[in-house]
């Protein structure tokens, strides 16, 4: 028998194609669990709060003059508050952003020392170190160590896990996310958050560019807010930030 009748052979006997079916199913639940945000399979996570009459939004990768300080006039001007995770060689870099989110009675998570898209490679002594370098720069601005941790693109594995329970931290995720990385106009943004939204949903969107983004843009992201605002109060929504909504709070 040649090689290739032996290996149509193969492919065909029952138990190999069932042992691939298996190793198939089994890859694919392992990447289900690292990268859907939402999976509980490495870690509990939080993608809801109990509310009936508001949602919580936040915004990820700032603090970033430009879009952090817009945000933060358009929710006070619509009197609504959030919660942003924050990265922490922006938190360094911006302290003053960072006083003012709290000082504006929003709550702050964290988002990581320098969201590094390869993260998810390393092991739990990585995965300590940014987070508690990034606790201990936001404790020292305001006065707190965060509770709460957002993964870089809500990727979670093992190691990393291991390490956010270490910090005495919870996972954040979401229900709904409004894509506002991608090369989408503000109309779209809306259309996205708003056609999904229930209320007591956790909503991601952005403020900040990481390190990966620094070219890019989140100027539709500033001009949907308004619009997603206007909405909620159309349906006898507001956001809340995730330190009022989760039992326990936000903070240390």
């Amino acid at each position: 028998m040649n090689m290739n009748m032996a290996g149509e052979v193969l492919t065909r006997h029952p138990f190999v194609t069932g042992g691939l079916g298996l190793c198939a199913a089994g890859a694919a639940a392992i990447w289900y669990s690292v990268l859907y945000s939402g999976s509980h399979i490495v870690a509990p996570v939080i993608k809801t709060i109990e509310r009936n009459d508001a949602v919580a939004l936040t915004f990820d990768d700032g603090p970033t003059p430009g879009y952090t300080d817009r945000v933060l006039d358009i929710l006070r001007q619509h009197n609504c508050h959030a919660s942003f995770f924050l990265i922490g060689t922006q938190v360094r870099q911006y302290p003053e952003l960072v006083r003012r989110i709290t000082a504006e009675g929003h709550a702050i998570g964290n988002h990581t020392w320098d969201h590094d898209h390869h993260g998810v490679w390393h092991g739990e002594s990585y995965w300590l170190d940014q987070l508690q370098r990034t606790s201990a720069a936001l404790a020292d601005i305001t006065g707190r160590a965060p509770a709460l941790f957002r993964a870089p693109m809500g990727f979670k594995t093992p190691p990393q896990a291991r390490a956010v329970r270490k910090g005495s931290m919870r996972y954040i995720a979401w229900r709904v996310r409004a894509w506002d990385t991608l090369n989408i106009s503000s109309r779209t943004i809306c259309r996205i958050v708003t056609s999904q939204l229930r209320p007591g949903d956790i909503v991601t969107m952005h403020d900040g560019l990481e390190p990966a983004r620094k070219m890019c843009s989140q100027e539709a992201t500033v001009q949907a807010l308004p619009e997603i605002l206007r909405i909620l109060k159309q349906r006898n929504l507001t956001s809340i930030n995730l330190d009022k909504a989760l039992p326990g709070g936000a903070y240390q």
